[in-house]
Formats: structure tokens, C-alpha cells, sequence
């Protein structure tokens, strides 16, 4: 997430980017660490100017789904998830049925196959505003292991598959690991949490 907090500090936001165990730990011990940071950053008194933000990839915006539906963020903002696995994707299944024994290594493997993990809305009221960003043109060998529209992990279907409302969506033509690396994703990013929209080239 490094390119884009760079980004997004050069348009006057403060950053931070909590490096979080996604690997070994699932989504709910990773979720209580988000938790413990925001915590541990203590943030003012929320005002007009103060607003917070959060924009996650693939299993970071599990881990933040988690996290806002265990408790209260003050001056929450708008939310962005980029390539968000909110149903899980085949490939979770598949190493999971190959190698049964990596669920005790690769503790975030069964959030992160199909349906996903089941995570609860927002506590903060109003919710806040989402965004998703999906990807849509991975290598056409990882392309053909999906069904449907995907980014050679994820499935756009997967990325929709929220249970609370989404304000705007937009699809970014590349594979998933490089989402969150692109000048148009964080153009795209920086008017979401602007407008609520986001803004196509």
C-alpha cells in the first residue's frame, strides 16, 4: 500500500499503513490488531477536519469490513475496497482441497474461499459510504481458471458481494496484484473519499 499512501499524502491526507499478518492469522485476529492500532494512533477529537478514511486490498478489506461491524469509529468516512474477496474466491477452495494441512500454517486460507467469511454490516450510523474497485484483465491462463469476469484471483462477483449498499464502483483493467500500484486507481481513490463518486479517466 506504500505507492498509495505516498499518493494520497501528496493530496493532503495523513497516512497510516498498518502492516497486518494477513498470511498466518485470519480475518478476526487481524481485525482486532486494526483495532488496537487505530487505538494506538490517538486520533483528535473528530471534527469537519478530521475525518478517517480507509482504503484496503483483497483480505485488508475483510479485515476492515471485520473491524467497523466489532465497534465504533469516530468521524468514520467513506470506505474503499479494491479487489475485496467478500465472497471468497475458487483458488481458496482449491489449495485447501490440494494441501488440507496448509489451514495451519495459511490460518486465512478458509476466510478467504468460497462463500467467505460472514461479516456483519458497520456499527457506525450512519454506515459509511463504499466504493469498490475491481479488477478485470488478469493473463489469460489465470483468466480461464475463473468463471465469470475476474482478476485472476478474484471474481467481479466476489468483489460485489457485499451485504450492505455500495455507493459507486469502478473497474480497473489489470490482474489483482497490481490494483493498488496504478495512477489511475489512486486518482480514482482520492475522488472517491472527496465526492463519494468515483471519477473515470
Amino acid at each position: 500500500m506504500r505507492y498509495l499512501a505516498e499518493e494520497l499524502g501528496r493530496r493532503g491526507y495523513l497516512t497510516f499503513a498498518p502492516n497486518l499478518p494477513t498470511t498466518f492469522r485470519n480475518v478476526r485476529a487481524c481485525s482486532e490488531i486494526l483495532s488496537e492500532y487505530l487505538d494506538a494512533q490517538r486520533l483528535p477529537t473528530p471534527s469537519k477536519n478530521r475525518v478517517v478514511h480507509f482504503v484496503a486490498h483483497s483480505m485488508g478489506g475483510l479485515v476492515v469490513r471485520d473491524c467497523l461491524s466489532r465497534r465504533v469509529v469516530e468521524g468514520l468516512g467513506r470506505v474503499v475496497l479494491m479487489g475485496t474477496p467478500n465472497r471468497g474466491t475458487r483458488h481458496g477452495n482449491r489449495a485447501l482441497w490440494a494441501a488440507p494441512r496448509l489451514r495451519r500454517i495459511f490460518r486465512s486460507l478458509p476466510d478467504l474461499s468460497e462463500p467467505g467469511p460472514n461479516i456483519a454490516p458497520p456499527l457506525n450510523v450512519p454506515a459509511p459510504e463504499i466504493g469498490i474497485i475491481a479488477g478485470i484483465r488478469p493473463d489469460p491462463v489465470r483468466k480461464a481458471l475463473l468463471s465469470g469476469e475476474n482478476d485472476g484471483l478474484v471474481t467481479l462477483d466476489s468483489v460485489r458481494g457485499l451485504n450492505v449498499a455500495v455507493k459507486d464502483e469502478i473497474l480497473i483493467p489489470c490482474p489483482h496484484e497490481w490494483i493498488h500500484w496504478r495512477p489511475d486507481t489512486a486518482e480514482a481513490i482520492a475522488s472517491f473519499l472527496e465526492t463519494g463518486k468515483f471519477r473515470r479517466p
